[in-house]
């Protein structure tokens, strides 16, 4: 049995469970934009093993923002690469159609559960990825909210299996320097709000800025650490100088033993992404990541990871999206409660539980063996 898997890159939230299937099956990965980040942010790209088979369809040259000539690779690559079963959660549309006309069982990774028709093509785009989602010889849900949605849809129970988004555990490392970093900012003795993430509008980046102008007015001992990078980050940190915010501090990009220090010291964690149009966080796997470290949870309505992993009231709060003041109520609730510490333990079971590798694997090994039958 001859199996491909299509993937936007090699990243460090896959590498366990493509090492679990690559010693299991006969499996090609076949990465689309390896060495390119999304939205042009560079990304902490793993190096492929050498003992994968693999491929990489990325080219550098870019039309009207797309790869076509790796969309032609790919065509190329599924048609007549004599697969038996073909699994993606990228390029959904060129992968499935080729699946037709090779005979391949097509297995689909769907993230996807929020859609607006913010246009004619936008709405024809939405309309057949549901036609695929139910179409698909397997569906894998990645969190509840992506279930739910394919059932609305009319896919099959019996067709579908859902298992949570897993990343990695951050906190195996020994996050070196935490004292430093924290006389460097002159952390000591504050209470700190930790977002981390690519500077797009979808992160909603500007309502945590606007928030934070708020609660830092009423509370001096309080920082905001805003890490990541993108192409927004400019405007974001004009907007905190324009707002006069004394205590805050744009990291840039992080690596792994950075960001450990960071997931480290904070005392809470900020995920605040709205709807963009079209765009949305289907998971959003820094959440998994702050709650290895044992930390409370504040997030919105948009991210796809707040029916899984946050349970109101329990180890985070989950607010309305591009809204500042439920935002800044949340976490001032949280300030004035004594219930930080035991709300990140609480975090940190539920990860425990859920952000399981080998559950993950035995998903997709069902999915594989109920197509192959």
């Amino acid at each position: 049995m001859k199996i491909a898997l299509v993937h936007p890159a090699n990243m460090d939230y896959r590498k366990e469970l493509f090492e679990m299937m690559n010693n299991e099956y006969d499996i090609t990965f076949i990465f689309t934009k390896q060495g390119r980040g999304q939205d042009n942010v560079k990304e902490n790209q793993e190096p492929i093993p050498n003992k994968w088979k693999y491929k990489i369809l990325k080219s550098d040259y870019l039309f009207a923002g797309k790869d076509i000539l790796m969309y032609i690779r790919l065509t190329a690559e599924l048609l007549f690469g004599k697969y038996d079963i073909v699994i993606t959660s990228t390029s959904r549309y060129i992968c499935w159609i080729t699946t037709i006309f090779s005979g391949s069982k097509f297995i689909f990774m769907n993230e996807f559960w929020y859609f607006e028709d913010s246009s004619f093509t936008r709405k024809i785009l939405n309309s057949f990825t549901k036609y695929i989602v139910k179409n698909s010889d397997f569906v894998i849900s990645m969190g509840t909210e992506t279930y739910q949605n394919s059932l609305r849809w009319g896919v099959e129970k019996n067709k579908m299996i859902m298992y949570p988004q897993c990343a990695v555990d951050y906190s195996k490392l020994y996050a070196t320097d935490t004292e430093k970093i924290k006389i460097l900012y002159r952390l000591k003795n504050k209470k700190i709000i930790f977002f981390l993430g690519r500077h797009v509008e979808g992160k909603g980046i500007e309502y945590l800025i606007k928030s934070f102008i708020s609660l830092e007015s009423k509370n001096e001992n309080l920082f905001l650490i805003i890490g990541g990078d993108g192409p927004l980050k400019e405007k974001y940190e004009l907007l905190a100088k324009n707002s006069k915010i004394k205590n805050i501090l744009f990291t840039g990009q992080l690596n792994a033993n950075e960001k450990s220090i960071f997931y480290e010291i904070c005392d809470i964690f900020v995920l605040p992404s709205v709807f963009n149009g079209p765009y949305y966080e289907p998971w959003g796997l820094v959440i998994n990541e702050a709650m290895a470290f044992g930390k409370l949870i504040i997030t919105t309505n948009a991210v796809g990871a707040s029916a899984d992993l946050v349970k109101d009231g329990y180890n985070g709060y989950v607010v309305k999206e591009k809204n500042s003041k439920e935002l800044c109520e949340a976490i001032e609730k949280v300030l004035l409660g004594n219930n930080i510490e035991l709300m990140g333990r609480r975090s940190r079971e539920i990860f425990e539980c859920l952000n399981n590798y080998n559950k993950m694997f035995k998903a997709f090994k069902y999915a594989i063996n109920t197509v192959a039958k």
